[in-house]
């Protein structure tokens, strides 16, 4: 009795640790209060490269703004992640070379890179800090990457 016991244990713990038991379906009507992105930021899942000159231009707008240096010592590169996530919603982010961005208002609040900001109303409302071991899986797993992303902007597919 003690085998299948044994037996039955071993495989929910497979189960458990494989995610079969877990649905990681992103869930947006659980009443967190997110944002919308301007509606040309629901486009292609694209980079869109800029300077500091048109990041004020935006002025109180929604974006997703990606600042990034031009090495990654991360084992899988965060730019992949975030590619993955852009990809499935057809979401584009603002990008910018962090020397460029070391000259904006942002870096005031965000000090280092690589990061994803998402700015509402003109305004940091969250950001990965790349100087905390807190945020490394989101650097470095597309889900947890998009769990993170679901706490603050809505995904349109």
């Amino acid at each position: 009795m003690s085998k299948l016991l044994s037996i039955i244990v071993i495989l929910l713990l497979t189960l458990t640790f494989t995610g079969c038991f877990f649905d990681n379906k992103i869930n947006q009507n659980d009443g967190i209060n997110r944002i919308y992105l301007e509606n040309k930021y629901y486009n292609n899942g694209e980079f869109i490269y800029i300077k500091n000159a048109d990041l004020k231009k935006l002025g109180n707008s929604n974006y997703i703004l990606y600042t990034y240096n031009n090495y990654c010592s991360l084992p899988i590169s965060c730019e992949d992640i975030f590619q993955q996530f852009m990809s499935k919603y057809n979401i584009d982010f603002l990008a910018m070379p962090f020397e460029e961005f070391k000259e904006s208002e942002i870096y005031n609040t965000v000090k280092y890179a690589p990061s994803v900001i998402i700015i509402e109303n003109g305004k940091v409302l969250a950001y990965l800090d790349a100087n905390t071991d807190n945020d490394l899986k989101k650097y470095q797993d597309a889900n947890e990457f998009e769990q993170w992303m679901n706490n603050y902007i809505y995904f349109q597919k």
